[in-house]
């Protein structure tokens, strides 16, 4: 399976600095934007998709929406509430600042946070699942930041990290097989 996941775009929350985790924030003007502008891209590639799939948070399920329109996909979007944003915790709401550098500590732990390994071992779950499902497709799922660091962590946690950037609409490859994960193209 060809998975790319692409990160929503923006919100008020990731405008004004503050962690958003699993509140459901929709896309502000430029989040829909950017949203546009990566359905316009891929169009003009002749980028093909089986199938578009969401995380159930509005945010990516309106951005699945504005790329799948101008895609010309008539499909609904395949709503797969396992790729959900990290479960932040306490930090939710709180400013970038000050949360992101506690997240970047490899295997910071406190109550109620979805820890590194939990978060890595939840979305190579959701993974393998929907390979189970859809295995033979080329997937474009919208999902959230550490959606993807996660993933891209579990097919290579030497060069990948937590720590890395992933930007609004950035879109990485993912070829998935039963026993490996490997990505294709790197931010």
């Amino acid at each position: 399976m060809i998975l790319a996941i692409v990160r929503h775009g923006q919100t008020s929350y990731n405008a004004g600095g503050l962690v958003q985790g699993r509140i459901n924030i929709p896309l502000n003007d430029r989040g829909m934007q950017q949203a546009l502008e990566l359905g316009q891209t891929l169009k003009a590639k002749g980028e093909r998709f089986d199938l578009i799939a969401s995380s159930p948070l509005s945010r990516a399920l309106e951005t699945a929406s504005i790329i799948a329109k101008e895609l010309g996909m008539k499909k609904p979007i395949y709503v797969d509430h396992h790729f959900v944003e990290r479960d932040f915790a306490a930090l939710d709401g709180t400013p970038v600042e000050t949360a992101m550098p506690l997240v970047r500590i490899k295997n910071y732990q406190f109550e109620g946070y979805e820890h590194d390994a939990m978060m890595v071992n939840r979305i190579h779950r959701a993974v393998m699942n929907f390979y189970r499902i859809h295995g033979d497709k080329k997937v474009l799922m919208v999902a959230h930041s550490h959606v993807i660091k996660a993933l891209m962590i579990h097919a290579d946690p030497l060069k990948y990290s937590f720590a890395d950037l992933i930007k609004h609409v950035d879109i990485i490859y993912f070829e998935i097989h039963q026993n490996q994960t490997k990505v294709l193209e790197p931010k």
